[in-house]
């Protein structure tokens, strides 16, 4: 059996078949041609603009995110988000009324008592040009309900993926201490004050989820590991977006460095960073049918 064959078996059973060596090689999309971007950590593709992407580095560098395209090529400068400061950001994602959330929920050693995401406008280009920055419209300030140590005993307050779905955020917990992750979910209240993340569920044996991207039409989620993609599939309605239909891509990943960004191109395809700067391709057409 070929790998593809084997690929569209573990979909449809719902189960990883595969061993390592046997995984999936993705197609090169390019590679991210800014060399200000030493370490990508997000992946966003626009949904007001087609063919514009947002990227942005991970701890310890500038508040600026990075707009190219699908290969990797530069759109212009990076554009700093005023208000904003990168402690460990790790993820950002777009919305359906034009905004960009960032994620500053690194938390390695799971020490931190600052977590934050930060909305803004997309900044567009006028004319070609991209702002040289764009304002912080909203900082949300969170915690978990059930982290009460800094650090605690398990190592499972870390967040490298979030998505958003009719205003409401998700976070997907990225764990030291285990295989799981947990989904949680925020409705902002408006205030100022710290909110508390509220839980949803728990998915046991994912590995580290390093990114996550709902599709536009909020029935399909894919979530990143370091060695693969999972697909998720609901009727778009529930909240338990880690129940239903689901599919692990085991994919050879490694090879090109730490995965880290992950988002939509299209119905069919994802694409994926490292954070190296690789661009990959994951064609799912090639790998799924209608079949239940």
């Amino acid at each position: 059996m070929n790998v593809t064959n084997l690929l569209q078996t573990a979909v449809f059973a719902g189960l990883s078949l595969l061993e390592p060596q046997e995984a999936f090689h993705p197609e090169s999309a390019g590679r991210i041609e800014d060399p200000r971007v030493e370490e990508s950590s997000g992946l966003a593709h626009s949904r007001q603009q087609p063919g514009l992407w947002w990227t942005h580095n991970d701890s310890g560098h500038t508040n600026h995110i990075f707009p190219m395209s699908e290969t990797g090529q530069a759109l212009g400068p990076p554009v700093e988000i005023e208000g904003a400061v990168n402690v460990d950001w790790e993820d950002l994602a777009t919305d359906g009324r034009g905004q960009l959330w960032i994620s500053d929920l690194g938390n390695n050693r799971n020490r931190r008592r600052n977590l934050k995401v930060y909305i803004l406008d997309e900044p567009l280009p006028v004319d070609g040009v991209f702002p040289a920055s764009v304002p912080v419209k909203r900082t949300l300030r969170v915690r978990y309900p059930d982290q009460d140590a800094f650090p605690p005993e398990l190592r499972n307050f870390d967040s490298e993926g979030i998505f958003v779905r009719d205003q409401i955020l998700y976070v997907l917990t990225k764990h030291r201490s285990d295989a799981d992750t947990k989904l949680y979910r925020l409705v902002d209240d408006g205030g100022e004050a710290e909110q508390v993340l509220e839980y949803i569920q728990t998915f046991p044996d994912i590995g580290m989820v390093t990114g996550a991207a709902l599709h536009p039409d909020g029935k399909r989620l894919a979530v990143l590991t370091y060695t693969g993609v999972w697909l998720f599939e609901t009727d778009g309605q529930t909240e338990r977006f880690l129940s239903g239909r689901r599919s692990n891509i085991l994919t050879a990943f490694r090879a090109w460095g730490q995965v880290e960004g992950i988002d939509w191109i299209d119905n069919h395809t994802l694409l994926v960073s490292s954070e190296q700067s690789h661009l990959f391709r994951i064609p799912l057409e090639k790998m799924t049918s209608d079949e239940e």
